[in-house]
């Protein structure tokens, strides 16, 4: 019986502990899906990490963080926008 009562606690705490660790691949995409703020990367435009954090942008192009679309973004006059986080 000890072997039984201990498979249920491990199913009970692999259940609470589930939604907490992927929390954000369970949220919905317009949840997660909100417009990078690119007036923080207006006084250092190119200086930016090498932070993987992909983001896809309506002229096709997948930019490698916030910082490399936001630079992009604003040396070409906003001449695309924000499509959504992830590849293309």
């Amino acid at each position: 019986m000890s072997f039984f009562s201990s498979w249920i606690k491990v199913i009970f705490i692999t259940a609470l502990a589930f939604p907490l660790y992927f929390e954000n691949s369970l949220a919905s995409p317009a949840r997660r899906g909100k417009e990078p703020d690119c007036t923080i990367y207006k006084q250092r435009l190119h200086d930016c990490n090498n932070q993987m954090e992909p983001i896809c942008a309506s002229n096709g192009f997948t930019y490698y963080n916030r910082c490399a679309y936001c630079s992009v973004m604003l040396d070409t006059n906003r001449a695309f926008t924000f499509k959504h986080y992830g590849k293309c």
